[in-house]
């Protein structure tokens, strides 16, 4: 049997209140989401990244897409969730709910979707897929071997 103390019984109906905002504004935010992994291109991985580091830290093509789309999308998805919940929270304020921390407001959000988990793998493999190939085609020498001369100069061109 679960207890409920009185400050979650308070802040119940504000919870119901940001559910109902979530459930009413998760497409746009899953789209946003999902676009992210659709449209990312080398240049969204690459262009504001320091080459020397990337050549001393990872050698092999794969390791290089793999940890500049998963940065990319970590910091895209960091700033597409502050916006909801600032949004969230924004919403509520105007209709006089007490505002809530973005940690609970994505506490609230957190929930097992595995139909939506399953678009956002298959946005990702289809993003790194896309974005391996476009490397290997662009960046590789006949070897298959990064060539950091060009990688440097295309990284370096603003």
């Amino acid at each position: 049997m679960t207890t409920v103390s009185a400050t979650t019984e308070k802040l119940e109906p504000i919870h119901q209140e940001v559910r109902n905002y979530i459930d009413a504004n998760l497409y746009s935010l899953q789209q946003a989401r999902l676009d992210k992994r659709t449209n990312a291109t080398l240049a969204d991985l690459f262009k504001s990244r320091n080459p020397y580091y990337l050549r001393s830290t990872r050698k092999v093509a794969y390791q290089l897409v793999s940890y500049c789309l998963d940065d990319y999308l970590l910091s895209a998805d960091e700033i597409l969730f502050a916006n909801f919940a600032r949004e969230t929270s924004a919403t509520l304020a105007r209709r006089g709910q007490q505002l809530l921390e973005p940690a609970t407001i994505l506490e609230l959000f957190a929930q097992d979707d595995l139909p939506l988990m399953f678009e956002l793998l298959s946005a990702y493999s289809r993003a790194s897929n896309r974005l391996l190939y476009r490397f290997y085609t662009d960046f590789c020498d006949e070897d298959s071997l990064v060539d950091w001369v060009r990688l440097t100069r295309f990284m370096s061109n603003g």
